[in-house]
């Protein structure tokens, strides 16, 4: 599959988009521009009368009433019987429909004939007074039910009774639109799934690759189709933002409900707990699954105010949010402005409000937020590029390092972005906050050793054990030139994030991104770096527990905290 095939089928069901695209242009002007009232007192009453919503009814109420004298003119027995009848009222129906016309013209002028529902109307109120000429000159009887130009001039009376769907077009569009939001949902749910599907093959591909040539092909394809999907992805979620926030929204549930039930079948087969009570859990866990089916189908997208509350590394802290607010400002970008190019100084930042921004760098080696494995390892070009979304973060390891930055970011739609200085945030790691960037260290490393450490479990129960491994991380940064003990019982894996380290014992030096390898026992910096910064997943024995305090003095350092021994009791 590719993701032109997912896009050929979604332009195959574009009835509703039609059907809503007619509704709202032709049928129901959901803008209601009332246009400025003129300086005459006589038309600005016409103006008044018209827009005001008794004015609507009425015309709907009389719709409805002249529905049964057309009714009663194509019933032909029915019409010889009360043919004076029937003309009578068609006259006064007539006269009202004129008076209507003229109404609207005085209120809204030019912008009356903008309109395609009023032009309809005029033809059918011009249809009707030619009807009424030829009836009272007797250029036609209408005893003579055969006559094509009596016929005529039935539907085209008939056609009057569509105005009643502007009634019903509200209606409908709530209809379509749920419609729409399911084929859109689907349609966004089959392109992250094969995203995900693409950045899982990457981590496997080792696996599955019969020779360096097979793995090369296979390197080739999955890059380009993964780069292609994801551009897809974004202009979706840029032109549908509130299906996007829904569909992350239900997958973060059912990833949590997933995890829930891996948990009661880990629990099970060690004998924690009982078959019955296992049996009642994942009863529970089926029953919240069934409710999420019946989610809402639209989520409006957060406020910038409410991203804030989602940023990790702010913690949900109001003072720490006010602090931010302070000297941050919205930027938009327009589409193709470059936000940064690579090689700039690292400025501050960037928060993506809404709209879809392009990561492009020419050469291997760390990348700021999502950095990918090693190029010596697999294989990768040196060209990466890579798409970033609303709600996504660019720029914090530049920050962080004061360095330039590795890649261009160029915006390929209009960009809503919400910019934190640089100084702003070096004064909250001084002052206020410096706890703040041990978070936003940790952040950082918990997205490259959940990819790294992902590369080295099977593809089973993937996202139950890689929870299970990133429960206990913590941050260790080795100055430059020290020497340091890397693998110990209680470590399981140790990934550089940031810098390079070398084997005391092979002399091989390591750059982040990178797993360093269990046979590595001590490592010093590398002087290629100033510093670097270590993430650590330790899995404890029993009796053993990690504390999360930072020890007194070093609440501005990034700080491994030894484990501390618990007495049974």
């Amino acid at each position: 599959m590719s993701p032109e095939t997912i896009k050929n089928y979604s332009e195959s069901r574009k009835l509703f988009a039609f059907i809503r695209k007619v509704l709202l242009n032709w049928v129901y002007n959901t803008k209601k521009e009332k246009g400025v009232p003129s300086r005459y007192l006589i038309l600005r009453v016409c103006h008044k009368i018209v827009f005001a919503d008794e004015f609507e009814y009425i015309g709907y109420l009389v719709v409805v009433m002249n529905v049964y004298p057309i009714v009663l003119s194509w019933i032909s027995h029915l019409n010889n019987i009360y043919d004076l009848e029937i003309r009578h009222s068609n006259y006064y129906f007539l006269a009202f429909y004129i008076l209507e016309a003229l109404l609207k013209m005085a209120a809204m002028r030019k912008e009356y004939f903008s309109q395609a529902w009023n032009l309809f109307e005029l033809v059918i109120t011009s249809v009707g007074i030619t009807d009424v000429i030829l009836i009272e000159t007797e250029a036609i009887n209408y005893d003579l039910d055969l006559i094509e130009t009596v016929v005529i001039m039935k539907i085209v009376r008939m056609l009057r009774i569509l105005r009643l769907l502007k009634l019903i077009t509200p209606k409908l569009l709530q209809i379509i639109d749920k419609k729409m939001s399911h084929q859109m949902s689907f349609h966004y749910a089959i392109i992250k799934g094969y995203v995900q599907g693409e950045a899982d093959v990457l981590n496997i591909i080792d696996q599955i690759a019969s020779s360096n040539q097979v793995k090369q092909i296979l390197l080739k394809r999955v890059t380009r189709n993964m780069e292609n999907a994801m551009r897809e992805l974004g202009y979706l979620e840029y032109d549908h933002p509130e299906i996007a926030v829904t569909m992350k929204t239900k997958e973060e549930i059912n990833v949590m409900l997933n995890m829930a039930k891996e948990i009661v079948k880990t629990f099970r087969s060690k004998g924690i707990i009982h078959k019955a009570e296992g049996a009642e859990i994942n009863k529970l866990i089926m029953a919240k699954k069934r409710e999420v089916l019946d989610f809402q189908s639209i989520i409006k997208p957060p406020s910038v105010e409410e991203i804030l509350y989602h940023i990790s590394w702010l913690n949900k802290d109001d003072d720490c949010i006010q602090f931010i607010q302070e000297r941050a400002r919205i930027i938009t970008y327009d589409c193709g402005n470059d936000i940064f190019e690579e090689g700039d100084e690292p400025k501050g930042i960037y928060i993506i409000i809404s709209g879809m921004v392009k990561l492009k760098r020419a050469k291997p080696g760390i990348d700021a937020d999502q950095a990918p494995v090693e190029p010596e390892e697999k294989g990768y070009p040196l060209l990466f590029t890579d798409y970033v979304l609303s709600g996504e973060i660019i720029g914090e390891l530049n920050c962080l390092i004061n360095e330039p930055m590795k890649y261009s970011a160029t915006c390929k739609t209009v960009v809503e972005t919400y910019f934190i200085p640089k100084s702003h945030l070096y004064e909250g790691f001084k002052t206020s906050f410096p706890l703040m960037q041990n978070k936003m260290w940790r952040k950082i490393g918990l997205g490259i050793t959940a990819q790294k450490i992902r590369e080295d479990l099977s593809y089973e129960d993937w996202n139950y054990k890689l929870q299970l491994k990133l429960s206990n991380v913590y941050i260790k940064n080795i100055p430059r030139t020290t020497r340091t003990v890397i693998y110990d019982e209680n470590v399981t894996h140790v990934v550089l994030i940031h810098g390079a380290v070398e084997d005391c014992q092979f002399r091989k030096v390591y750059k982040a991104p990178f797993l360093i390898p269990v046979t590595c026992h001590q490592a010093p910096a590398s002087g290629v770096v100033v510093s670097t910064a270590v993430m650590v997943a330790v899995v404890f024995a029993a009796g053993v527990e990690f504390s999360s305090e930072y020890p007194e003095g070093k609440e501005g350092t990034l700080w491994l905290q030894q484990p501390a021994h618990v007495c049974q009791a």
